[in-house]
């Protein structure tokens, strides 16, 4: 008789415990854990059979919930028609939202072979459907011409678009103004 009185115990606590975890446990896990971690990762854009523009980086979290990833230690090119490098640049820290925005942190560098310039800052924004850079909150970005003008200043935006640049505060540095003049 203890066997099936145990027995009988034992049934009606297991099936009066229930292990159901509500919505809101994986919604906190999927806010705090990435859906995917990826290392040494590069991702290369292709159009009309020629690479476009190229990411890589040393990690790569994706965070589906947010529609987001974060890039760490990243490096971009971007390619002319004949696959010549015509942009490099270099962050500690990518952000990349689900309409291809991006904020950049962290060491950034970059060299424009075509626009013959390169600069350096710490924060940035990249808005994709304006094509435009922006400095972070009045943040400082210093521009260097190959021809040897170099210009440093707060509220940066560089219109891509238009290929203009314009710094709203604090601008200091030297714009070169001679031209080479051939002897006569």
């Amino acid at each position: 008789m203890k066997p099936i009185l145990l027995l009988s115990i034992f049934g009606v606590l297991i099936f009066s415990c229930s292990l159901e975890y509500e919505n809101s446990v994986s919604e906190e896990l999927s806010e705090t854990i990435p859906s995917s971690i990826l290392f040494n990762v590069a991702q290369v854009q292709v159009k009309n059979g020629s690479p476009r523009a190229s990411f890589s980086a040393q990690e790569a979290r994706i965070w589906e919930e947010r529609e987001d990833t974060e890039l760490y230690k990243v490096e971009f090119l971007e390619f002319d028609g004949h696959r010549s490098i015509i942009t490099r640049g270099v962050a500690d820290y990518l952000l990349i939202d689900k309409n291809n925005n991006a904020t950049i942190t962290g060491n950034i560098s970059g060299y424009s072979a075509q626009n013959e310039a390169a600069m350096v800052a710490d924060s940035l924004q990249w808005e994709d459907e304006t094509r435009s850079l922006k400095s972070l909150n009045e943040s400082s970005v210093e521009i260097s011409m190959d021809e040897g003008s170099v210009l440093k200043g707060n509220g940066f935006t560089a219109d891509f678009y238009t290929n203009t640049i314009i710094f709203s505060s604090q601008v200091e540095g030297v714009i070169d103004t001679e031209t080479d003049v051939a002897d006569d």
